[in-house]
């Protein structure tokens, strides 16, 4: 290993920068080709090499690197890690979790690669106990990830074996948008001992990496593409740019999105759609007696347990709608199975600290979930548009936008997508915003049966003293 890292030359000044700095959390961030991920691959391998050895001389780390899903991890993150860290150093095994054990006489490396894409994926952290971690491609994983793994690092080799020379976390990253939690990081609250590095444009004066490219790389990577892929892939700058195919291609801003906040209307009371998890989402509606819908609001959190959560809901609505009441509530099903560690369901913790009235969604059918926004989305009503968003709901707005997409799956016989959407910071009030429509009735208007009844409320709001079509 040491005659790899001997051939390494830093891409450029802030790379190295990047290596020489003893920080706890370190970020690089980028055009593409810029060479951040094999920074953090040799980082890892420099840090491995120096660790200092244990009483019985050798020198144990334990790493884990991590990537969004096993595609990206696999065909990605694992083949830039072999370019530097081939088989003859330690094979790789393919079983779950992927592994790596790399053996000297006086070096013992445990590389785990770990795609958390899954709830069940995301539990792996709690039990690790590693040295260090490098999170690849940061901006496509979850604030909650990172706070997790911030809490593992450093608790391998235990104080017996002498403790970690040097513990923490590496990111790299394309750059994301403004709103995500890397630009609140890196741009205007950095946490103490972190550090965070940008690299200058590939098509500057100040490039990194050009050494190691073919020649007019970053010419020809901008040939075709429009200023928003530029600005974020060619000049390392925050900004915007679709993924894959939109969920909705449907949705039209200047048709949806109205051009200011959306009041919540008086006399209407008010539905929510809650998506729970590690970064939990809300939206906040109105349906009224027309068939519209008014989306009014979007509330989302990090890392935030579910009775947290419902606090921090019930005072946003309370601060927010003080003169609306909340007909009712609509979850994800599996809201309503018993946790191992409580008796009590997520709906059910919900409801009591809310102290509004929960039931699960219809049904969590992937395709009837897009299926009822389409319908929405396709629908007029006097010549007015059945489904209209508040600006006010940022997440949801980028989300219809393209942030909320499916991924491209690139083969030799083309382009396909994936069947369901991304998992990312859109996908969450996204989620909570199909749970909403749902319960709201479109499940059954998309089913095509007849859900008014004769007083003209919708069947979820059986047994409630009031309207939810009016006081």
């Amino acid at each position: 290993m040491s005659s790899v890292v001997r051939e390494y030359a830093p891409a450029g000044p802030t790379t190295k920068a990047f290596h020489e700095s003893p920080v706890f959390v370190r970020g690089i961030m980028g055009p593409i080709g810029s060479g951040k991920s094999t920074a953090c691959v040799l980082e890892i391998l420099r840090r491995a090499a120096i660790q200092k050895p244990s009483p019985d001389g050798v020198r144990r780390t334990r790493w884990a690197i991590i990537r969004n899903s096993y595609p990206e991890l696999k065909s990605t993150t694992i083949k830039t890690w072999q370019e530097w860290c081939p088989p003859e150093f330690g094979k790789i095994n393919f079983d779950s979790p992927i592994t790596q054990h790399i053996k000297t006489a006086d070096l013992d490396t445990e590389i785990l690669f770990l795609a958390l894409d899954r709830p069940e994926d995301q539990r792996k952290l709690l039990s690790l106990e590693l040295t260090g971690a490098w999170i690849n491609e940061a901006r496509e994983i979850e604030k909650p990830i990172l706070d997790a793994l911030t809490g593992r690092v450093g608790r391998y080799p235990s104080k017996m074996q002498g403790g970690a020379t040097w513990s923490g976390v590496l990111l790299d990253t394309n750059p994301p948008t403004t709103e995500h939690w890397w630009y609140k990081l890196a741009e205007e609250e950095t946490p103490e001992d972190w550090q965070f590095f940008r690299q200058p444009a590939g098509d500057g004066p100040d490039a990194e990496n050009l050494a190691n490219l073919p020649a007019r790389y970053y010419e020809r990577a901008k040939a075709g593409k429009d200023d928003d892929w530029i600005k974020v892939y060619v000049r390392g700058e925050y900004g915007f740019v679709v993924e894959g195919k939109a969920v909705f291609p449907s949705f039209r801003d200047a048709t949806h999105t109205a051009t200011q906040a959306l009041p919540a209307l008086p006399g209407f009371a008010l539905m929510v759609g809650v998506d729970f998890g590690l970064t939990p989402a809300a939206v906040i509606g109105q349906k009224l007696p027309d068939g519209r819908w008014w989306i009014l609001d979007e509330l989302v959190a990090e890392n935030s347990g579910i009775l947290r959560f419902g606090e921090t809901l019930s005072a946003y609505v309370r601060r927010h709608y003080p003169e609306h009441v909340v007909a009712m509530g609509f979850g994800d099903p599996a809201g309503n199975q018993r946790a191992q560690t409580d008796e009590r369901t997520a709906l059910e913790i919900i409801s009591q600290t809310t102290g509004w009235r929960w039931v699960p969604a219809p049904t969590n059918d992937t395709t009837m979930r897009q299926e009822v926004v389409a319908a929405a989305l396709n629908r007029l009503i006097d010549g007015r548009p059945g489904f209209v968003l508040s600006p006010k709901c940022a997440m949801l707005r980028k989300g219809f936008a393209g942030g909320y997409h499916f991924k491209p799956v690139r083969s030799g016989s083309g382009t396909t997508y994936h069947e369901t959407p991304a998992k990312n910071a859109y996908s969450h009030p996204h989620d909570a915003l199909q749970y909403l429509l749902l319960g709201g009735g479109e499940h059954d208007v998309v089913l095509n049966r007849s859900h008014r009844r004769t007083n003209a409320r919708p069947r979820m709001a059986r047994g409630l003293e009031y309207n939810v079509f009016g006081a």
